[in-house]
């Protein structure tokens, strides 16, 4: 081994990249690119389950080791430096171990792997699972894999195999089958004693104890609710007591004098119902959208001591009332086909503080770096060079606005043209502002001031106060209004604090 290393420092940094694609070339890797092309394509959306997950884990535990290896190779092959061969594949599987192990035991891992794997696939969704660490033994593979590509008498096939199977690696890593809308129930009604519930392209569920327990539904498909809902009904016994549901809202009205009069029997405020579209967004922008959270058909089943009321409510699953009159939401409580069922604890929450505002924090984003560049802007280095100043400033403002704005496969282009604009844009404004002794320092604090204004209403709203987004829309407005004319009248009162300091007025330079 020790020899391997030292001849991997003596040859030019061409035959190490050249070993790094041997290794993307071998067949082995390549066999690992098929598999995970389709399963993750074909494999998973015919037949979801263990199998066909753990099988796209074990794949890339073969393919992303020699994939990244290669980048880092070349990487390193442009900036004229001599990685060792040996070394490089071993950083690359060990990362590539502590990376995935990160993502599949923490849910920071994996939500930070979700917005990373956006930006190349906007409909990738990573999921934190400790069973898949039963892939990492196929990093060993890997390496054995490494130590035959890199034999001097194999090496120049497998390159050049290297050369044809590289976007195919590229994609097979980025891959992954399309998000499903979130389950949508359609229709319920009472029939054979149970009440029956259809969500369609998922499943039909059943309960016999008034909505406690269920279990998939056995009657005939040609006989399934999902065709005809039913948006009234009433109580077998007293046909003057009845139910309806309100088109477009989660709300459900009743009545006791057969519909001469109709009243609020239980409702969520059109502010959180917005809220709940936010959480049963299909996060799939290509894909096909989930259905409205709002309540679309309801049954009354009589039973001993009083009556139950069931109502379909789309993708917040459904609403029962028992025979006490209290009123509980179900959630759906698994995400698949087999097996779903309804539950109260799986009932999405009305409030999640910091969560489904990603939007709203990055117009905060924008609006407080805005804030920043114009009281940098104020100072006399800036003054002086305004036209180089508003250059790197636009620059700098249009990088952030790109990232922040990508969605889609534009997400790539975004993040390829953000880090030459930042840095250029960044470095561009520090030396326009630091080529004059900065003053009026304090007025760089409109840029945490612009921030939370923008950014606290929407908290506030996931929060649930206030609980309409048109009102932290204007809470925001209204703040953002405040920030900037206390960030005014500072600007002006610090340059007639500077104008009588210098005893003249501080001119903008004439030449640029």
């Amino acid at each position: 081994m020790r020899d391997r290393l030292q001849h991997d420092r003596e040859r030019p940094s061409g035959a190490v990249s050249g070993a790094q694609a041997a290794w993307l070339g071998h067949p082995v890797t390549v066999a690992a690119i098929g598999v995970l092309i389709v399963n993750d394509l074909v494999l998973k959306p015919a037949w979801p389950g263990v199998v066909t997950g753990k099988l796209s884990d074990v794949a890339g535990m073969l393919v992303a080791p020699p994939l990244l290896a290669l980048f880092v190779a070349y990487a390193a092959r442009i900036a004229r430096r001599v990685p060792p061969g040996g070394r490089t594949a071993a950083g690359a599987i060990a990362l590539t171990g502590v990376l995935f192990a990160w993502m599949k035991t923490t849910g920071t891992g994996a939500e930070a792997a979700t917005r990373a794997w956006a930006v190349l696939v906007p409909s990738s969704w990573v999921v934190a699972d400790p069973t898949d660490l039963l892939a990492l033994p196929a990093l060993a593979v890997a390496w054995l894999v490494w130590r035959r590509a890199a034999l001097p008498p194999r090496r120049d096939a497998a390159r050049a195999r290297a050369l044809v199977v590289l976007p195919a690696a590229v994609f097979a890593v980025t891959a992954t089958s399309a998000v499903p809308p979130a389950p949508s129930a359609h229709a319920v009604e009472v029939r054979d004693g149970e009440i029956v519930v259809a969500v369609p392209d998922w499943f039909t569920i059943a309960s016999a104890d008034g909505g406690r327990s269920w279990h998939e539904w056995k009657g005939s498909r040609s006989r399934s609710p999902s065709s005809a809902p039913a948006t009234r009904a009433c109580v077998p016994s007293d046909p003057g007591r009845c139910y309806r549901v309100v088109p477009n809202r989660l709300r459900v009205e009743q009545t006791s004098d057969g519909g001469a009069t109709w009243t609020a029997a239980w409702e969520i405020s059109r502010g959180r119902q917005g809220w709940l579209d936010r959480v049963y967004e299909n996060p799939d922008p290509l894909g096909e959208r989930s259905g409205a959270a709002a309540s679309q058909a309801v049954a009354v089943q009589e039973v001993p001591g009083g009556h139950v009321v069931a109502v379909a409510n789309g993708t917040d699953g459904v609403v029962l009332r028992d025979v006490s009159g209290r009123w509980r939401r179900l959630g759906f409580s698994e995400p698949g086909p087999e097996g779903a069922r309804l539950s109260e604890s799986a009932a999405a929450p009305l409030a999640s503080p910091g969560k489904r505002i990603g939007p709203e924090l990055g117009a905060a984003v924008l609006v407080a770096l805005a804030a920043l560049l114009a009281a940098l802007g104020t100072t006399e280095g800036p003054r002086r060079w305004p036209v180089r100043f508003g250059i790197c400033a636009g620059v700098l403002w249009t990088s952030v606005l790109l990232v922040v704005t990508a969605e889609g496969t534009g997400g790539l282009i975004a993040l390829l043209l953000f880090v030459p604009m930042f840095a250029a844009g960044t470095a561009g404004v520090l030396a326009v502002w630091l080529r004059s002794r900065p003053r009026g320092t304090r007025l760089l604090l409109a840029a945490p001031a612009a921030f939370a204004a923008v950014f606290l209403p929407f908290l506030g709203w996931s929060l649930g106060v206030p609980g309409d987004y048109a009102v932290a829309v204007l809470l925001a407005l209204l703040l953002c209004a405040v920030v900037l004319v206390v960030a005014v009248r500072a600007a002006v009162r610090a340059r007639a604090r500077g104008t009588r300091e210098h005893g003249r007025p501080i001119r903008g330079a004439a030449k640029e």
